[in-house]
This record gives C-alpha cells, structure tokens and sequence, in this order.
C-alpha cells in the first residue's frame, strides 16, 4: 500500500476518475498526507480513491483515506465507493503499478508512462459489448457500410474533453447491427460513437460500448498524460 507517489502517475493511471473537474485548480496553503506535508498545493483531480496535485515538490498523488477526516469530507470521500472503485480497477486489469512510481516524468521514462497510458485508454474504450444472435423475423436496423467511416481525428490530448464529444446514433433504434456482422446484432442504447475516442478504436468491425462518465473522465485525465509525455519527448 502506498501513501503518497512522486508524479502522481501511476496514480493516474490506477484510480477510477469521477470528479476529475470538480476540485480542479482548488488551492491550499498545505496539505498532509500521514507525515509528509506539501506546501502550495493546486489539486489537479480527486477520484472516489485518491487525489492528485501539484505542489513546490512537484506532482503527486495521495489516497484519500490517508487525509485527516476534515479533507476527508471536503473531497467527498466514502469508503464503499472508494472500494466499489478498487473492484472496477481490477476488473478492467489495470491494478498493476506502473514501473515510474515514485519518480516524476522526464525524458528518460516519458515513453514508458505514455505506452502504459495509451494501453489503459485502449482497455477502456474497446471493452466487449454485449452481442446476441439474430432470429428469423427479429426487426434490427442497419447500419452500412460498416460502424464507422474511415480515419480518426487525433485528439489534443492536453485539453479535449471526450465528454462533450460522445454521440448515440444507434440509440434511436432497439436493436442494430452492421453490414459487416449481420448475424448479430446489439441493444442500440448501448452503443456510442465518439470523434475524440476513434483514434483509439481496435477493431473497428465491433461497435463500441457506451461510455460512462467515470470512465471518460478517467479518460480524460489518461489523455493529460498522454499530453505532457508527448511534451517530455519533443513531440509536436
């Protein structure tokens, strides 16, 4: 168990995001953390779990249960979400810590951090949809030619919010599927389409779950370090 880790990434990277915006940019004189104390803090985001910031020692991460009961209740913190967020984590298999903690990002490990980001970003947004067999007479809507047009717009991973770019076109129907597969076919209100997430699709013969917002903000907050390792390594 860890309290507190330099860079806050693999904090970042292991928690389930849900208020990233909601503390964003909140500052406080101090802030401690069991027996280590940071001074000048800007909180970056807050999940039911952790809480990341920047301080005069750099960015990093503590666990909310490590807070005095007074932060505590400041960054909304409840023990069942927390835990139901930990079961999340292990259920998307991105319990693991990432082999920088406790260091911050620099050209040496910035393309380690970021592959790692991209991974857990790939998990998230091509996770499994449920599918069913089609039955003779059962009326589905097409969609044609295939799920998705062709390319991918590549996000400006330092400030897109994936949020306000989800669409649900196959909402409007019951049941759809494409011309690629079928023989299948899906509950429309399950499915999404989203500009800022293409980029990152693997199969593009599958459609692609409807997002929740923890899990876009959890997004989100994976693309702002996708962003400042792209800026470690000169990338443009």
């Amino acid at each position: 168990m860890y309290q507190t880790m330099r860079i806050g990434v693999v904090i970042l990277l292991n928690l389930i995001f849900t208020t990233m915006a909601a503390w964003a940019d909140e500052m406080l004189p101090v802030l401690k953390v069991g027996t280590e104390v940071y001074s000048n803090v800007t909180v970056v985001a807050t999940t039911p779990t952790d809480i990341l910031f920047n301080s005069d020692s750099g960015m990093a991460g503590a666990k909310l249960k490590n807070l005095d009961p007074a932060l505590q209740m400041r960054f909304k913190y409840d023990a069942a979400k927390a835990d139901g967020a930990e079961r999340r984590l292990k259920a998307l298999h991105m319990q693991d810590p990432l082999p920088a903690a406790g260091q911050t990002i620099d050209s040496a490990n910035a393309q380690s951090i970021m592959d790692e980001a991209i991974r857990r970003v790939k998990i998230i947004i091509n996770q499994p949809v449920r599918q069913f067999v089609r039955t003779p007479g059962l009326r589905v809507s097409m969609f044609q030619p295939g799920w998705f047009h062709p390319g991918a717009i590549r996000p400006n991973f330092n400030s897109v919010d994936v949020r306000t770019t989800q669409e649900s076109p196959y909402s409007r129907y019951l049941y759809v599927n494409s011309d690629v597969n079928p023989n299948v076919y899906y509950v429309g209100s399950e499915l999404e389409f989203n500009s800022m997430t293409k980029y990152f699709y693997v199969d593009r013969s599958l459609p692609k779950k409807k997002l929740t917002q923890t899990e876009m903000l959890e997004i989100n907050l994976l693309y702002r370090i996708i962003g400042k390792c792209e800026e470690k390594l000169g990338h443009s």
